[in-house]
């Protein structure tokens, strides 16, 4: 149990934003807390009907890759779709043959579209230069493209003994880039297809095309996809390119499985994705995902996020951490009932398997920090142990991450062999990094901010642990409170039915969107009844001052002794749905004596913020030499505003830590965030200036001016600086150009990445249909930034979601 609880501070939910979630007060405070103070953007949270996702053209690399599989589909080429074993890969494998064998026709696409996914053990990530010669020595299944999902982004090696073997490379993956991209400007440098003489032999820049949403600017919607969301949206673009769109909706079960089960950032596409994902999978006519769900005894109507999270993703991953996941893709891809059964009920043996490994794992990892409890003084935990199985480290490494607040990494040294193995990581620390900053320490390594591999000479360990230590308090994020964090402190009387019915509407909850921690002080346990076979659960009954009682579940705590009463209580709400009886349902996170001291209060950087919205002039803000402004929009530098243009991606350039002038009023609170954590300023001057209409007809007459001005000379469109003239939102541009191209204006050639377009002269016939549809969606958009700016305009500074202290 982490020494340090911190408390949230609180923000108070506009009235507006209650009345638009039209919920609990604790329900808008949660969604305010978490950043969600316009009300238009809070309900588009709550509801995936009222989201508006990116386009799939709009990640960079996919219309590019789509027409590449297009053409092979219609050319009867053959493809190897190759995948990774954990169940993002397994997912996004299954979901490409699927998709793919359907467009070919199935039968025939059983024969011209095969996968495969690498042996934890005997291949590790990625394309492995010998198993991929071998499957091209194969003469009547050698591939002419070769597909990634999940992997590929580092194999330069593979990707240039593919093309020089003459094969198309297609590579779509969501880990972090190579060196070679990360200090790539997508819309200045062609991504793919380059020569060995211009590329290099082993580069990842060989391939035909690459998708990865960490080529997306930062804050974008895309950039949190997994693998599997990755391949759906990738899907999505080759089905509209076959007249099918639509079709594709029938994969989204598995593109919810593979969010949940990598613990991919639950924010923005993701999320929305997700939404409707667990929609389909509760009516998912999957016959693999059918027999699975009955091995692991659920009902498909109920699934949901935690049920991926505890039953059904387990049951996947365990092949790929004791067996071959291949069996994984053939259950997801299976027609035939017969085979699914015999495949879950494989699955559901090595299931248990690995859960007597891992309750193995995690007793000799216990007992080794109660030897040497020295080692929690670290940033990041990090055990070895020649014996350890190198499928299992991964998940007890989450285990106590979890269960001690800080990164962990499990090692295995075998004797005479290279140590290698897992890390996870906590909210707020990106373990990806701070492992690739101990790069010279290492013999590989690759991950995301969640979750890494590794391998180090074992005479290293030692010194690995020292620098990870540093290198986790450099990549730590500033705005994530140490130790257990606590949403709200909650009245014992007043946890109810109705509330837990209300805190539902934030699920699914996950990486990104955590279940709300409560707490309550001064509980007194009256009853503590054990549960389950062994008696390895609990049931506590707990009472407050006031005289109030509640049961609280108590998971896996035989062994534990509680704290004397009274108590404060950190706890969970939800709903127990068992037999078609609903019942509330707490559950224990943790707890320590009244007696303690305080909770910390999460002050999150706090910035002293000068509210100067209601006062005329600029007497007492710096100007542009002493801080950096924020000033965009047709109006600004008008006699009415006499002030320098100041956009967004000026900002972007200036230094860190100096004060920020918010001159106009921004068009959305994602905006203002990213002013704020682009440049940590101490100090904010809040002036809220109207300096754009947001009109449909002002908006679009800009746009179109923009592009008859872009004709003249490149044909080219940048829409983050469009939007920055405008002073609008990205998505507005974006819905501008696609009704100026409903109405013939204009075409949209091709989007050259999420921010750059290149358009033509003229265009289709125009369809009124097609315009009034674009229209709507345009004027309410335009609605929601004006509602925004009145609410920036005279909202509390603290409800602004800006960390004011």
């Amino acid at each position: 149990m982490p020494a340090t609880w911190s408390l949230l501070p609180a923000v108070q939910p506009s009235p507006e934003l209650i009345a638009a979630v039209g919920g609990h007060p604790l329900v808008a405070r949660l969604l305010a807390q978490r950043g969600h103070t316009d009300p238009a953007r809070a309900r588009a949270f709550l509801d995936p009907s009222l989201y508006r996702p990116a386009p799939p053209s709009a990640l960079l690399g996919v219309e590019h890759a789509a027409h590449i599989l297009h053409r092979a589909i219609t050319q009867r080429k053959r493809i190897l779709v190759w995948g990774d074993f954990d169940v993002d890969g397994q997912t996004s494998t299954s979901l490409l043959v699927a998709a793919l064998r359907r467009l070919m026709g199935d039968e025939a696409g059983d024969e011209q579209v095969r996968f495969h996914v690498p042996n934890r053990f005997r291949e590790s990530h990625g394309i492995r230069l010998g198993k991929l010669k071998e499957k091209l020595a194969d003469p009547a299944g050698r591939p002419d493209l070769i597909l990634t999902c999940d992997t590929g982004i580092t194999d330069g090696e593979a990707i240039g003994f593919a093309k020089d073997q003459g094969l198309e490379v297609v590579v779509t993956d969501h880990h972090d880039l190579p060196v070679e991209l990360q200090e790539l400007d997508p819309a200045a440098d062609p991504l793919w297809g380059m020569s060995p003489a211009q590329a290099g032999a082993a580069s990842v820049r060989r391939a035909d095309a690459l998708v990865n949403p960490k080529l997306q600017p930062p804050g974008d919607s895309l950039r949190t996809l997994p693998g599997v969301g990755v391949a759906y949206k990738l899907v999505q673009q080759l089905y509209a390119l076959c007249g099918r769109s639509g079709e594709e909706e029938e994969f989204l079960d598995l593109v919810a499985l593979g969010i949940v089960a990598d613990v991919a950032e639950q924010v923005h596409d993701a999320r929305y994705l997700l939404q409707l994902g667990l929609e389909r999978l509760r009516t998912t006519r999957r016959t693999g995902l059918l027999a699975l769900m009955e091995v692991a005894r659920l009902t498909p109507s109920a699934v949901d996020a935690e049920a991926i999270g505890f039953q059904l993703g387990p049951r996947m991953n365990a092949l790929g951490r004791l067996d071959d996941a291949t069996v994984a893709v053939e259950l997801l891809t299976t027609r035939d009932p017969i085979r699914a059964g015999q495949l879950a009920a494989r699955m559901e043996r090595f299931n248990q398997q690995r859960r007597l490994l891992t309750s193995q794992i995690t007793a000799v990892a216990m007992e080794m920090l109660e030897r040497s409890p020295a080692l929690l003084d670290f940033n990041g935990l990090v055990l070895a142990h020649p014996a350890w199985h190198a499928g299992i480290v991964g998940i007890v490494a989450s285990r106590l991450a979890e269960e001690f607040h800080k990164p962990a990494v499990l090692l295995l040294t075998p004797p005479g062999e290279p140590a290698r193995g897992s890390a996870r990581s906590i909210p707020g620390v990106d373990i990806g990094a701070a492992i690739a900053a101990c790069g010279p320490l290492l013999l590989s390594h690759g991950g995301h901010p969640g979750a890494a591999g590794l391998s180090l000479l074992p005479e290293n360990i030692d010194r690995f642990r020292r620098e990870l230590h540093r290198q986790i308090e450099l990549h730590r994020s500033p705005e994530t409170p140490p130790g257990l964090v606590i949403d709200a402190v909650a009245p014992w009387d007043g946890i109810d039915m109705h509330l837990a019915e209300q805190l539902r509407r934030l699920a699914p909850f996950g990486n990104g969107n955590p279940c709300p921690h409560f707490m309550t002080p001064g509980l007194t346990v009256v009853e503590d009844r054990r549960l389950g076979r062994d008696g390895e659960h609990r049931s506590l009954v707990m009472r407050s001052h006031a005289g109030a009682t509640l049961p609280v579940l108590w998971f896996k705590s035989a062994d534990v002794d509680l704290p004397p009463s009274p108590l404060d209580l950190v706890y969970t709400i939800g709903i127990n749905e068992f037999r078609g009886e609903r019942k509330l349902q707490l559950t224990y996170v943790a707890s320590r004596p009244s007696e303690q001291e305080a909770i910390a209060v999460a002050a999150l950087a706090a910035v002293r913020a000068h509210d100067l919205r209601r006062t005329p002039g600029l007497d007492g803000v710096p100007g542009p030499s002493q801080a950096v402004w924020y000033a965009e929009g047709l109006q600004v530098d008008t006699p009415a505003h006499p002030v320098p243009y100041a956009p967004r991606f000026q900002v972007e350039r200036s230094a860190k830590g100096r004060p920020l002038v918010i001159y106009s009023a921004p068009p959305s609170p994602e905006v203002l965030r990213w002013l704020y954590d682009t440049l940590r300023p101490d100090e904010v001057y809040l002036l809220g200036r109207l300096t754009s209409q947001d009109t449909l007809e002002i908006v679009t007459r800009q746009v179109a001016g923009m592009c008859k001005y872009a004709l003249q000379r490149d044909n080219v469109l940048h829409i983050n600086r469009m939007a920055a003239r405008l002073g609008a939102t990205e998505g507005i541009i974006r819905l501008s150009l696609l009704w100026l191209e409903s109405q013939g204006q204009i075409t949209l050639v091709a989007w050259q990445s999420s921010d750059t377009v290149q358009i033509a002269r003229n265009g289709s016939t125009p369809n009124a249909e097609e315009t009034k549809l674009i229209q709507a969606e345009l004027e309410e958009q335009l609605a929601e930034v004006r509602a925004y700016r009145r609410y920036f305009l005279r909202a509390p500074v603290n409800a602004l979601g800006l960390p004011t202290g």
